[in-house]
């Protein structure tokens, strides 16, 4: 009888002993991502377009237009977002500007600077290129872009509204939605003749990227 107990007390010495020397596997915490949701409806040209984040691959895009000046110059950032998919030439991309700063005391406006402009650019008016206010382009199913127009002889207007920053891993973020009208505008490349197409009622949700 003690040959037994003896036996099963270092039988179960040894499974303890195996298990304490078990590696357990570390779950490192979720890492918080900024959640970015972008959507587009307008009627164009009397056709409503409406433009899903996931539905036909479209996805949403942020990028920027830099124009580098030396200090003590201002280098200034113009933001672009667009709509867009790989299974169709239709998108639709909105261009805000400018951040303007000095290289000089940094290499790229600093987030307040970028939340600042974006906060106090509610009601921005038309440019070409986005260069000093909002510029709207629509691609159509051929391919063929269509530019808003600073001096357009139409009535335009466009206002942001839910404007939030956010920050993750990946960058820092405005988020905002913009109602619009316009008219856009595409010049033929061999007879010169300008034309041009109305868009009404259009409400475009995206982000902007420091």
């Amino acid at each position: 009888m003690k040959k037994i107990k003896l036996g099963f007390a270092i039988a179960l010495a040894s499974l303890l002993g195996l298990s304490s020397c078990i590696d357990h596997e570390v779950i490192p915490a979720p890492v918080p991502m900024v959640e970015l949701n972008c959507h587009f409806y307008g009627v164009i040209n009397g056709t409503p377009l409406e433009l899903t984040e996931n539905v036909l691959g479209y996805t949403g895009q942020a990028d920027k237009n830099l124009i580098l000046l030396p200090s003590p110059s201002y280098s200034s950032a113009v933001y672009t977002f667009e709509l867009l998919t790989a299974q169709s030439f239709k998108s639709v991309k909105a261009s805000l500007g400018s951040v303007f700063w000095d290289r000089g005391v940094s290499t790229d406006p600093t987030e307040t600077q970028f939340d600042s402009f974006h906060n106090n650019s509610l009601t921005p008016a038309f440019s070409d290129g986005g260069s000093n206010g909002f510029e709207f382009m629509y691609r159509d199913p051929a391919g063929v872009e269509w530019f808003s127009k600073e001096n357009s002889v139409n009535v335009q207007d466009v206002v942001f509204s839910n404007i939030s920053q956010d920050t993750d891993t990946s960058g820092h973020y405005s988020l905002f939605t913009c109602n619009f009208d316009c008219y856009v505008y595409h010049q033929d490349a061999i007879t010169l003749a300008w034309d041009s197409i109305p868009v009404q009622n259009a409400v475009l949700s995206g982000w902007f990227q420091k």
